[in-house]
């Protein structure tokens, strides 16, 4: 199915989005569910940037945490819950201080 032929610029309308994330997500429970997933693909994010940033490729950083790369990769896709302690050995792996707070 083609998109493009299916969607005229001038009849589709952008939904606010609370409204789309009220239907999307209809019960508490399944927000909840969806407010963990966006935490952690936040994290995962700001891992892959800290790699990046100093040449690390995900096999690199997971010999450094005696694991897999497939790990850092579930890790850095927000696909993984991690402890605070696997946190703060990333943190050390990455020349980098763990700071958490609660706003």
């Amino acid at each position: 199915m083609n998109i493009k032929k299916n969607i005229k610029k001038e009849n589709y309308k952008f939904k606010p989005l609370n409204q789309y994330l009220n239907e999307q997500y209809p019960t508490k429970a399944k927000r909840q569910k969806a407010d963990g997933n966006f935490n952690r693909l936040c994290l995962g994010y700001d891992i892959y940037i800290a790699r990046k940033k100093i040449g690390f490729t995900q096999a690199d950083l997971a010999k450094k945490l005696f694991t897999t790369q497939s790990e850092v990769a579930r890790i850095e896709g927000g696909d993984q819950n991690i402890t605070t302690d696997k946190l703060n050995q990333i943190a050390k792996a990455l020349n980098k201080r763990l700071q958490i707070s609660l706003k």
